[in-house]
């Protein structure tokens, strides 16, 4: 009895490699189309300070699928007219943004294509093998990836010039308002002694960045109410904005008392603690979301 438990055992481990290995080779074109973005977007990395966290978010993207692999839903394999017009859409735009590209260089304009076209042959393969469920479960794991890629000007400027006008404008009624005379002619704060600028580096579109992709990845990770992680998502946005507004409120409190010289000592290190400040605070609403949740779950309606 022992001996055909065993061989059971055995028999049903090498099905489900075998499952395993079948499945990889399905979706293969959605991780083959997958590691090419990476490979494609790892020059804007290099070569764009406020993108080089985006040689991490492949690895993070690996670990949630990793977590979805074992959830996965069931193989179905059914080719529909919505399969094949998704696999064609996204390759004609993949191939446009070629050429495109051939003909402009690298820019964030001629690279938005590829995104797009992959995005739609991973959605048209993951629909092939699973259907509408293997497309929702697998979202996250592939979708997580364009956090990382390079958005265009005519999208990002206006976003940038928005937060610099935001931050600027509160510093400027704030410091007024603790009695120190303050100006703001665009994204200048005029001091008595000198003159604050925003750029696009204060602006907080880096640790703006970074909390949208640390909200999104532990969202994923731990919440799983859709409303659970639409609110981290908002808090983490607004942790960033706040902290960078009381962080050139502090530069600029610095540059009045002690001249913008000083401004180099502290500058790096107040990004490093609006940083420290933003992870903390998303940390901190996940886990009170993630306990109002736990508690709804024993509700005795739920």
């Amino acid at each position: 009895m022992h001996q055909y438990n065993s061989n059971s055992d055995k028999l049903l481990d090498t099905t489900l490699q075998r499952s395993n290995k079948t499945e990889l080779f399905l979706i293969s074109p959605s991780l083959v189309i997958f590691f090419f973005l990476c490979w494609k977007a790892s020059w804007f990395w290099s070569n764009n300070p406020d993108l080089s966290f985006g040689w991490v978010v492949p690895i993070l993207c690996l670990f949630l699928f990793s977590e979805s692999w074992e959830k996965r839903p069931n193989i179905l394999c059914q080719l529909t007219t919505f399969t094949g017009a998704t696999f064609f859409i996204g390759a004609a735009i993949i191939f446009l943004a070629h050429i495109y590209h051939a003909a402009m260089g690298m820019t964030t304009g001629s690279f938005i294509g590829l995104p797009i076209g992959t995005m739609l042959i991973i959605i048209s393969n993951l629909h092939y093998v699973y259907g509408w469920p293997g497309v929702k479960h697998f979202a996250m794991p592939f979708g997580f990836i364009l956090i990382a890629i390079p958005i265009p000007s005519i999208i990002i400027n206006p976003i940038i010039s928005f937060l610099q006008k935001l931050v600027s404008t509160i510093d400027v009624n704030i410091l007024n308002l603790v009695g120190i005379p303050a100006i703001r002619t665009g994204s200048l704060i005029q001091l008595p002694n000198c003159i604050v600028g925003i750029n696009e580096a204060c602006s907080g579109i880096r640790s703006l960045q970074s909390a949208i992709m640390a909200t999104l990845f532990i969202g994923s990770l731990i919440l799983k109410r859709f409303w659970s992680k639409i609110i981290l998502l908002i808090c983490g946005i607004f942790f960033a904005i706040v902290g960078n507004i009381f962080r050139s409120l502090f530069l600029s409190i610095t540059a009045y008392y002690k001249g913008t010289e000083a401004l180099e000592k502290v500058h790096d290190t107040t990004g490093w603690s609006i940083l420290l400040f933003v992870v903390l605070g998303v940390f901190l609403i996940s886990w009170i979301l993630k306990k109002i949740e736990k508690i709804h779950y024993l509700e005795p309606n739920n």
